[in-house]
């Protein structure tokens, strides 16, 4: 086994964060960490000090993240700590871990069941199941990081889990409660009437405020992020102001929006005069709701990449290039390489070589004879939540980041453009602390410098699926979101119903030409598809797909919202649809809509699909 030694302690830990890395193996500790003092590397530290010096086995730690980046960066940092030791480490978020104790300790467990009635059932099994209670004997220490996002069900489950583990296993929990806007989501400003409010009790609070599960508070106050005098009075004044319940009172919103503009390096950018063109890829565009990074998008021609709920796990393109026709159920490095060469170098390479891809490749589905198994690899890359060893982390093409302060929760940047909201009302001063906390969480994404700008705001509408549209001022179109998980599947790309053969292959190799780069498409109602769209390269290039009935209902419920059912339709065609390049879809081979495909799809499972997040215009017709 790659030991790494003991790197993590001679980097030079301050005294608060060397207290948290050296301390008992069977400690438990509340570390209340604000942004830019090190969390995570401390995180990493502590478990990498327990595994090289204090000699517990890798394999009886757990990680519990809240996102899967998190997760991706939690495991790269810990490999270079403990080396071969972190891929024992079971490092995940708490939706994996649930699963995992479900799916091993439930015969009638089901991926098709309710999130709630999923979680309730773990809870259930940590409290009463005697074969959980075995494994979690096993168990040495847990490290819980950002606990603060937590909330509901969640923290149910997280409370369950501590009160079962052995009372010698060691728990470290970060939080920062500053930085806790979970409360509701990233699609709309404030709750609306009627909504209900969050339930329970903080999980840092419920921990504390149990005696006999002997947790300890610790801080960790240098902040390291930044060296920038008034990013590192945002990280520390700000904070203690968010934090002091004394000044939680009407008002608090636009106090904090005009001391994050104070402190900034620079301030007054409008957004509607800005283009994402005039930033790069170390530069990182903030907005507080979906629609406005839509928008922004839409209106952008050159790469970028989104960080927005729904637009996360995509898979390299790579993939299906290579892996488009192979159907042997094994394959070796040489013959990869080989593929690598032919169809991938010089025309659609990612920002790795050949030889790390095949590490990914041996790390999801290696076999001991060296080879990669090729059923295996197609079972992981086609579940719901791929392993993150080969996911991409943002939606889009290298360039500058644009997203919403949610999505972009525990990442940083070195220059962040913040676009504070204008005109915001709440319903209650609980809804305008959340806000408050949503705007010092943005402003502490970043590492150098901070641009403060002002955006409208403005309030789009979200449809029962998740679908945002807007109309415009004039009442003449309807931006409408697409590229939703869904709108775009196997089938409506090389699918026999929908394409012949020869349509699929032509198709599929423009995408292949077209895998890097942004590509605008225009969308056709097709009345042999029962008006579905296709999806057309420009007005004369080839179809490369069909979106799914989900657009089209979506479409009608514009149109039934605004009592238009019966006097308007949705347009024959959509044009400036924008993709950033493409990715693959992987489905498992016990996948039935496999027989569904045309060959040589249907046997490899391996397609290339456009990477399309867009938001045109619609123009509904009125029926003649």
């Amino acid at each position: 086994m790659n030991i790494a030694g003991k790197a993590p302690l001679d980097t030079g830990w301050d005294a608060d964060q060397r207290k948290v890395i050296e301390a008992d193996t069977n400690a438990r500790l509340a570390v209340e960490a604000g942004p830019g003092t090190g969390k995570t590397a401390v995180a990493c530290a502590r478990l990498a000090h327990l595994i090289n010096e204090e000699d517990i086995e890798a394999s009886n730690t757990w990680m519990i993240s809240f996102t899967r980046t998190a997760v991706a960066e939690i495991r790269a940092r810990l490999h270079s700590y403990v080396g071969d030791a972190s891929f024992a480490i079971r490092i995940a978020t708490i939706d994996s871990h649930a699963w995992s104790i479900h799916s091993g300790h439930d015969p009638n467990a089901r991926l098709t069941g309710s999130y709630e009635e999923n979680i309730t059932r773990v809870i259930e099994l940590l409290k009463s199941d005697e074969d959980v209670a075995d494994e979690l004997a096993q168990i040495e220490h847990v490290v819980i990081d950002e606990a603060q996002d937590l909330v509901g069900q969640r923290a149910d489950l997280i409370e369950a889990l501590v009160n079962r583990l052995p009372s010698d296993c060691g728990v470290t929990v970060f939080a920062d409660e500053a930085q806790a806007i979970y409360g509701f989501s990233d699609d709309s400003i404030g709750r609306r009437k009627g909504e209900a409010s969050k339930p329970g009790m903080p999980l840092l609070d419920r921990l504390r405020g149990v005696k006999a599960l002997g947790f300890t508070t610790f801080v960790l106050k240098e902040i390291y992020r930044t060296s920038s005098p008034g990013l590192r009075k945002i990280f520390s004044e700000l904070r203690s102001d968010v934090l002091d319940k004394q000044k939680h009172r009407d008002g608090l919103h636009g106090q904090t929006a005009e001391r994050i503009r104070a402190l900034a390096d620079q301030q007054g950018l409008k957004w509607t005069q800005m283009k994402v063109a005039d930033f790069t890829s170390d530069d990182l565009l903030l907005f507080r709701t979906r629609a406005e990074v839509l928008m922004a998008s839409q209106f952008c021609a050159l790469p970028h990449r989104l960080r927005l709920s729904g637009y996360g796990v995509t898979l390299p393109a790579w993939l299906a290039i290579c892996f488009a026709d192979f159907v042997d159920p094994f394959i070796a490095e040489r013959r990869f390489l080989d593929l690598w060469a032919a169809r991938i170098e010089n025309k659609a390479a990612p920002h790795y070589g050949p030889a790390e891809a095949w590490q990914h490749l041996m790390r999801v589905a290696g076999r001991k004879d060296g080879s990669v198994d090729m059923q295996r690899l197609r079972r992981r890359l086609g579940q719901t939540r791929p392993p993150v060893e080969l996911t991409l982390p943002e939606y889009g093409l290298h360039g500058p980041i644009v997203g919403t302060i949610h999505a972009s929760k525990g990442r940083e940047a070195s220059n962040v453009v913040l676009l504070l909201p204008n005109g915001v009302e709440f319903e209650s001063i609980e809804d305008e602390i959340e806000e408050t906390r949503v705007l010092f969480v943005g402003a502490t994404r970043a590492r150098a410098s901070l641009i403060v700008g002002e955006s409208h705001a403005f309030r789009a509408s979200t449809l029962a699926s998740g679908r945002v549209h807007r109309s415009a001022r004039n009442g003449k179109s309807t931006m409408v979101e697409i590229g939703r998980d869904g709108d775009i599947t196997a089938r409506g790309l090389v699918g026999r119903n929908e394409f012949s053969a020869a349509d699929a292959a032509a198709g599929q190799a423009f995408l292949t030409k077209v895998a890097d780069v942004v590509t605008t498409y225009k969308l056709e109602a097709d009345a042999d598809l029962d008006w579905r769209y296709r999806i057309r390269a420009g007005n004369e290039g080839p179809r490369v797909g069909a979106l799914s009935r989900n657009l089209t209902y979506d479409l009608w419920e514009i149109l039934s919202n605004r009592n238009q059912k019966k006097s308007h339709r949705p347009p024959g065609y959509v044009n400036h649809v924008r993709g950033q390049g493409c990715a693959t879809i992987v489905l498992s081979p016990d996948d039935n809509d496999l027989e569904t495909l045309n060959e040589p799809w249907a046997s490899s499972g391996f397609i290339l699909t456009p990477r399309i997040a867009a938001f045109p215009p619609f123009f509904f017709s009125g029926r003649r």
